[in-house]
């Protein structure tokens, strides 16, 4: 059950925090997705997150050491973390008596620093990734330089703000109601004016937020906050929000490290956490509307909120029309939300004021319909505004410069329509103010006039009128590019110009000018329409890039390297290192699609003619999944080889690998097969043992979609096939050699699982630690599974009922691949059975098959073999086996998560032994044995998201 806060005021936003700790504690505040949750997702109560700010707040004061307390100081974070640990960092220097100033990591240096010295920060808490510690120290020696000084201070990681055993730091004071003017969190602008400006929120602001939303209980909701970024006053004061209202809040599972909200990854989510609303910026309802899955996904929230830019009217319709709730949001930092977030039936661009707002309704000149208005916000008890522009009649306000257009029909509900001051709102929520970036253009004495363009698409571009004839397009681009770069040095990373976006006047359509001399940009942008949208075109094709960087004209890794290089060298900055990542270099998504498109184009441009298919198989997001030179590389050079020169091309074609990239074929020599490399040498990569097969083609799909180290080991010429105990004491040494030392994280698939296990026994025997023991759908004991027509009372050490025993495992898993989808497997049980029969002989089999049953077929009698070894009694039968077995495995301390498929080998069997086998007997020797069931065949886990993303935790 639970208790409402009071809205009366009586509280403020730590008192509120302390409420729902004491009166609603085992309620949840935030919840992330877990595969290895039951429910898949995991939650943090309000206890636990109240907790969880104290710490922090306990050690943000331990690190500012003495300090004036009576005057609180301003404390700023820039940080990339995940959205959790950056909330308890924003409230717990809150609750330590200081104020707080979230600062964007897409500011610039220069706007980075301005704002430390406008806000009066004194302290810096910083994140330790490359890129941010390299912002901050640049904007604090333009600090330097006029004489402001403060401190940098790194950011406790997730583990020391989140751990309840701490006694070495020092008791908080008790609380004191806060003042309704005090300032508590600072917020700034966009940054796409003249410099971002600081923005005080005081105590009043937040509680008048929430009250504009009407009631206290919101218990029932659970929002999507994924798309949120945290640093945005929409961030932060969400969680005051829910603070006041007993919302609770979805995001990505706490990491030091942030994550980016990728639309697939944002809805997986959302979907796991079982949200009941979500809310996101319009790009990301584009890329959904594309796909009739996620369309349909968005159906089963109640509503769909979107809002800081406009949504393209085909895209709101497609998902209207598919019962999507569309709700349009409309507020800002400056004025708090405006909008009441309920359904009106009005339309989706529509938003209904809230009735706590005192909106002032300007009409717009020249508006022959009557429906337009400048938007004016006054202040009134019921709404705080956090800053203002203008006095009417003595009352303040604020000018929103927005221009709203009213319903035709429903005189409560407006739409925004544009800019009083042609700001321009991009597809992803970002904001470009065009006239700043047009003054620095215009100072070039070849462009006459400059404006820049970009509503409703993701970045912006210019139309220039150049002072004299420009008869060709490049040259006119490189002379001006310098100015240009100027630019885009002031503009925030979202902001910035391409060369490809840059468009030239035509003498036939000269610029339409007002009678006070500026341009008339509608009617500017309704004559160069098809000119604009050629340039998206353009841009998409990168043909700039590309033809600069130029085509592959050679089959090999160093040629690609230099491709890629070139690519990214070229959107990011040159010195950017092959191991680097690139968005913490300073990419995003906009130059990650410029790299992709100039790798197309290099592809299509290249000499060694590879096929429309290959080239069009590059996916989206491949930046995204390898996001540095080296692993973008080999990503590439493996599709370059695959289309032209792979060995076993046909044969893999027509398997259920023909997607392996040549990066894992060009290592068919290596024993320890690196799919991706650790981004240091303080992680310890996971080390993947094959299947029964042999080979490692089935961890393509790892390869692409792992963020963390990943090796595997597969059967090469050197591997020593005489004995399960050598095949494992050879791969034990190949890893020593590979990593010698630990701690360890070892994982097996199908046959795998058992060698993984000896593995880690033997890593443990030499004194190393195993940090992780993964088997997928397979343990040691499934060899042991009571199989309906074997008898249990079988005597192992008789030859002849040994030699039956392998007989009916050989049917019964040719019985099971006859039932997965793939014809090839259905094909290779056949010849498999033929094999082992002595009808067919191994130099008649395709090269894949006849590997895959050398290493699976005969590969079982000897892993059994060593099974049988651990026991000497007479009889052996399977009780004695199996007991021989779980002594052996409790030797083993490493911790056990097995990942097993909801219709795999334990699947159509009876319901007393599904309840004896459930952990495929693990839990005989494993107590603490981790059971995860993904809804899956034996074949498809290996494609699993959650698989992928749950071994990594």
């Amino acid at each position: 059950m639970y208790t409402p806060l009071p809205l009366d005021g009586s509280l403020d936003i730590l008192q509120a925090f302390e409420f729902q700790a004491t009166q609603n504690p085992h309620r949840a505040l935030f919840r992330y997705d877990s595969e290895s949750a039951s429910d898949g997702y995991e939650e943090i109560t309000w206890s636990r997150a109240v907790k969880m700010f104290e710490t922090t707040a306990q050690i943000v004061r331990h690190l500012l050491n003495e300090i004036d307390y009576a005057h609180p100081p301003v404390v700023g974070i820039l940080a990339a973390t995940s959205s959790i640990p950056y909330a308890a960092l924003v409230y717990g220097v809150l609750r330590a008596g200081c104020t707080v100033f979230p600062l964007s990591t897409r500011n610039s240096d220069v706007a980075t620093a301005h704002l430390i010295s406008e806000a009066g920060i004194k302290y810096l808490l910083v994140s330790e990734d490359t890129q941010t510690q390299e912002s901050a120290h640049k904007a604090n020696k333009l600090l330097d330089s006029q004489s402001v000084h403060i401190d940098i201070i790194p950011i406790p990681t997730y583990a020391e703000i989140s751990t309840t055993q701490r006694t070495d730091l020092g008791t908080l004071p008790p609380l004191k109601h806060i003042d309704d003017e005090r300032v508590i969190l600072v917020a700034h602008s966009s940054g796409s004016t003249s410099f971002p400006k600081v923005i005080p929120l005081t105590q009043r602001y937040l509680r008048s937020m929430v009250q504009a939303v009407g009631g206290s209980d919101l218990s029932s909701e659970v929002r999507s906050a994924q798309a949120s970024a945290m640093f945005h006053a929409a961030g932060f004061v969400t969680i005051a929000r829910a603070a006041y209202t007993g919302m609770t809040l979805a995001f990505f599972p706490p990491t030091t490290s942030t994550e980016i909200p990728t639309p697939e990854r944002v809805l997986r989510s959302a979907l796991a956490t079982k949200c009941t609303t979500i809310g996101c910026s319009p790009v990301f309802l584009e890329h959904w509307s594309k796909s009739p899955a996620d369309v349909n996904a968005l159906r089963t929230f109640s509503c769909v909120l979107f809002g800081g830019g406009p949504l393209a009217q085909v895209v709101g319709d497609t998902l209207e029309a598919n019962c999507v709730n569309l709700l349009a949001v409309y507020g800002s930092t400056e004025t708090g939300g405006i909008s009441t977030i309920k359904k009106h039936g009005g339309g989706w661009q529509y938003f209904e004021m809230l009735p706590t707002t005192l909106p002032v309704l300007v009409p717009v000149d020249g508006d022959p319909s009557g429906s337009l208005f400048q938007l004016i916000i006054q202040e009134c008890t019921t709404n705080c505004l956090a800053v203002t522009n203008m006095d009417i009649d003595g009352v303040r306000a604020f000018d929103t410069n927005d221009i709203v257009q009213k319903h035709p029909t429903n005189p409560t509900l407006y739409r925004v329509y544009g800019r009083v001051d042609d700001q321009i709102m991009h597809s992803n929520g970002e904001k470009t103010n065009p006239g700043p970036l047009e003054e620095i253009l215009v100072r070039n004495p070849l462009i006459k006039s400059a404006m820049i363009f970009g509503r409703l698409k993701p970045h912006a571009g210019v139309l220039i009128a150049p002072s004299e004839n420009a008869v060709n397009l490049e040259l006119f681009r490189d002379a001006i590019w310098p100015t240009v770069e100027q630019a885009n040095k002031f503009a925030p990373s979202h902001s910035r110009l391409f060369k490809e976006m840059i468009i030239i006047s035509s003498a036939s359509k000269p610029f339409q000018m007002t009678p006070k001399g500026t341009l008339r940009r509608s009617a500017i942008l309704t004559d160069y329409t098809q000119e604009v949208e050629d340039a998206y075109t353009d841009f998409d094709k990168a043909t700039l890039s590309s033809a600069a960087v130029g085509g592959i004209n050679e089959i090999s890794m160093k040629a690609t390297l230099e491709i890629v290089r070139g690519h990214v060298h070229a959107n990011i900055r040159p010195g950017i290192s092959d191991h680097q990542d690139i968005f913490e270099a300073g990419g995003d998504s906009l130059l990650a699609a410029r790299i992709r498109n100039g790798i197309t184009h290099s592809l299509r441009e290249s000499t060694i003619k590879l096929s429309d298919i290959a080239v069009q198989s590059l996916p989206q997001n491949v930046v995204f999944a390898f996001p540095n030179i080296m692993i973008l590389s080999a990503f590439i050079y493996g599709l370059i080889v695959r289309d032209t020169q792979s060995p076993q091309r046909d044969e893999l074609e027509n398997s259920p690998f023909n997607s392996v990239p040549a990066s894992i074929l060009d290592q068919k020599d290596h024993t320890v097969v690196r799919l991706r490399e650790p981004s240091s040498a303080l992680e310890p990569p996971l080390i993947l043992v094959h299947g029964g097969s042999g080979h490692v083609f089935a961890f393509a799909y790892m390869q692409a979609h792992f963020k963390t180290g990943l090796w595997a080991i597969q059967v090469t010429e050197e591997t020593p096939r005489t004995s399960f105990i050598a095949q494992t004491d050879f791969y034990y040494r190949k890893i020593k050699e590979s990593q010698p030392r630990g701690p360890y994280r070892i994982g097996g698939y199908c046959a795998g699982a058992f060698m993984a296990c000896r593995i880690a026994y033997l890593l443990e025997k030499n004194g190393d630690q195993v940090v992780q023991l993964t088997l997928i759908d397979n343990s040691p004991f499934m060899s042991l599974f009571p199989h309906p027509d074997v008898d249990q009372g079988a005597n192992f050490n008789d030859p002849e009922t040994l030699r039956e025993y392998y007989d009916r495992s050989v049917r019964s898993y040719c019985k099971v691949a006859q039932t997965w989808d793939d014809p090839w497997w259905r094909k290779f049980s056949e010849t498999l059975w033929e094999r082992w029969n002595g009808r067919v002989r191994s130099e008649d089999m395709p090269e894949l098959m006849a590997r895959a049953y050398e290493n699976l077929i005969e590969g079982f009698p000897r892993a059994f073999d060593f099974t049988l070894s651990l026991t000497t009694c007479d009889p052996k039968g399977f009780k004695e086996v199996r007991a021989a077995l779980v002594e052996w495995m409790k030797e083993i301390r490493a911790p056990v998560t097995l990942y097993k498929a909801s219709n795999g080998p334990t699947s159509k069997i009876s319901p007393h032994l599904k309840e004896e086998w459930w952990a495929f007997g693990l839990d005989w020797s494993c107590e603490n044995t981790r059971v995860v069931e993904l809804d899956a065949t034996h074949v498809s886990i290996l494609d699993s998201e959650q698989l992928v993303e749950a071994m990594q935790k």
